[in-house]
């Protein structure tokens, strides 16, 4: 009798035969699985969470420098010059520190436009323009939330500076080409919720309009605002800060708020928060592969124990002619069956798991998690098949043939 033709016909013979027990611990071990399944999407759903909310998110990532508190130690406007000494600083003592710093500028009254409007215009450098939306800060555009004419043709007035004071008795036009794209949250609504009437130009159109406006050559401009400003405007509104690394970027407030400078930044509401995040994921990580230790224990003392009760079968097995490794084979082959089973079920919940709770990334992440189950699946089949199963079948009969009182 061709003996190897009959293993799985033996192979359904012991399955039928297994015992509550066999059942119970693939049942606890397939909910171990989901266990492990539900944490790793309950993790990944919390750092995507986390991700959009801070680490991803650009407010968190600028400093908005308001004003200077200089000699007298309260707030005075921001000055041209002030960009250099910030940018000095951080240079000095944060050397290795990825970021950028740029302007945002403002006329201190509306303007009117041909048609009667008028509008608050503000200017940014081009660097901040990618923060504001999808908005193009050429030379001549103009970009805001409201529906305005694609063209605007904006009537500057043309301001004299006398001895006495200001005067204005002329305008010049000038037309610029109107967008929508500014998004409802970016880093220059934080703490201006006054933005729906606001246009914004990017700086070369700002110094254009201003060099119209005083009839004044951009860089003479900067020189006499920044040494006593006879232009009756706060030109320069704000200067911000953007650190890449969103651990730095505490740090690099401090310092310039030491250096005498007002700031606000979004974690100064929050103490040690890259602490906090560090102790979030060395926590979550712990947990995981603590479940993940406890589970693979569990599985194989319980495949061990079911293996021991199937001793007297295996003697049995010997004395009608099946060698070990006929006998691993019958053995091997409803374990590996459980196993596959058990991997189609949890890949499923997996999927479905995913596609309900994990929006960003979706694909990405469940394979990822199907491919760290199944690793561990094969890990476990391996440590049973060719290790406690090898184990148990190389004995020789009369110590398989003993009856196990714990199991009988």
């Amino acid at each position: 009798m061709n003996k190897a033709k009959n293993t799985p016909i033996i192979s359904r013979l012991i399955l039928k035969k297994s015992n509550s027990y066999l059942r119970i611990s693939i049942l606890l071990f397939i909910f171990s699985l989901v266990l492990i399944a539900s944490s790793a999407v309950y993790f990944i759903n919390q750092y995507l969470q986390v991700d959009k909310d801070f680490l991803s998110n650009d407010n968190t990532h600028i400093i908005e420098i308001t004003t200077s508190r200089g000699n007298a130690m309260h707030a005075q406007p921001l000055k041209y010059e002030d960009e250099t000494t910030i940018r000095e600083e951080i240079e000095k003592k944060h050397p290795d520190t990825s970021y950028k710093v740029f302007k945002e500028y403002q006329f201190n009254f509306g303007i009117q436009d041909a048609k009667g409007g008028t509008h608050f215009i503000y200017g940014l450098d081009e660097a901040g323009g990618e923060f504001l939306g999808s908005c193009d800060l050429e030379i001549r555009k103009a970009c805001g939330k409201m529906e305005l004419d694609q063209v605007l043709t904006l009537n500057l007035p043309i301001v004299k500076i006398h001895e006495d004071g200001l005067s204005s008795s002329e305008i010049v036009e000038y037309p610029i080409y109107y967008q929508l794209g500014v998004a409802d949250k970016n880093p220059f609504s934080l703490y201006n919720d006054e933005q729906l009437e606001n246009i914004y130009i990017g700086s070369r159109t700002y110094k254009e309009m201003i060099e119209k406006t005083y009839l004044i050559q951009w860089d003479q401009f900067v020189k006499e605002y920044d040494s006593h400003n006879p232009f009756g405007i706060q030109s320069l509104r704000k200067i911000y800060v953007y650190v890449d690394a969103l651990s730095q970027v505490e740090g690099i407030a401090e310092l310039v708020n030491d250096k005498g400078y007002n700031t606000n930044y979004t974690f100064k509401a929050f103490d040690n928060f890259d602490v906090s995040m560090k102790n979030t994921v060395v926590l979550s990580l712990a947990l995981g592969f603590l479940i993940l230790m406890i589970t693979a224990s569990h599985v194989i003392l319980s495949f061990n124990s079911y293996l021991k009760v199937q001793q007297k079968d295996m003697g049995i097995l010997k004395q009608l002619g099946y060698n070990p490794t006929t006998i691993n084979q019958i053995y091997s082959r409803n374990i590996n069956a459980i196993f596959l089973f058990t991997a189609v079920g949890i890949t499923l919940y997996i999927v479905v798991v995913s596609a309900i709770f994990i929006g960003e990334n979706v694909y990405l992440f469940m394979f990822s998690i199907i491919v760290l189950i199944i690793l561990i699946l094969l890990a476990i089949n391996r440590i049973i098949v060719l290790w406690i199963l090898r184990q148990y079948s190389k004995k020789n009969i009369l110590t398989l043939l003993k009856i196990n009182k714990e199991f009988e």
